[in-house]
């Protein structure tokens, strides 16, 4: 199994880190925390991505019109991190608080909705 590499992101002059799993066929797991001493809870956000190397074969079948309609295709940037970072702090998440806080990203990437 792949180490996990852990990444740093600033929104907000607050710096977090952040890492991406998996969480399932047909998505991924993102991990954020805000960086430094002081331990506080962690957000993660389930995200909706088809792995190109494990649908290789009906992405390369399906019709070309329709493979974005399909397949999620686009990686984990450090610009969703942020957007992500954005919206669950409006949302209520305080990253100085214990516990986890845990939503899903709408497959169009656009707002975040609780999950369980």
């Amino acid at each position: 199994m792949a180490r996990t590499r852990i990444r740093s992101i600033v929104v907000a002059d607050i710096a977090y880190r952040w890492t991406v799993g998996l969480a399932g066929p047909g998505h991924v797991k993102v991990k954020l925390w805000r960086d430094g001493p002081e331990p506080g809870g962690a957000l993660e956000v389930v995200v909706t991505f088809d792995d190109p190397w494990l649908n290789y074969g009906p992405i390369i079948t399906a019709p070309a019109d329709r493979v974005s309609e399909v397949f999620e295709l686009s990686p984990i940037a450090p610009a969703l991190v942020a957007k992500v970072v954005r919206q669950a702090l409006e949302a209520g998440w305080q990253a100085h608080h214990s516990g986890t806080t845990r939503f899903r990203l709408t497959r169009d990437r656009e707002r975040l909705e609780p999950s369980p």
